[in-house]
């Protein structure tokens, strides 16, 4: 019984502590985390952004 409860304690100690963690970034600067979360959009619509532009300079070099 002993093990148990000590079991559930543990991981609920764990829990507490990723929760602190994941949610702490955003309460000190919340447009930190915001950005952070972005970040990944930025790069995508960059990485689109020069393929298109390589897309339409290879269209514009055929019609040449």
């Amino acid at each position: 019984m002993g093990r148990i409860v000590t079991f559930v304690l543990g991981i609920g100690v764990l829990a507490a502590a990723a929760w602190y963690v994941l949610n702490r970034p955003a309460r000190t600067d919340p447009e930190a985390a915001a950005a952070r979360k972005l970040e990944n959009v930025h790069k995508a619509a960059d990485r689109i952004e020069t393929d298109l532009n390589k897309n339409a300079d290879a269209i514009f070099d055929k019609v040449e």
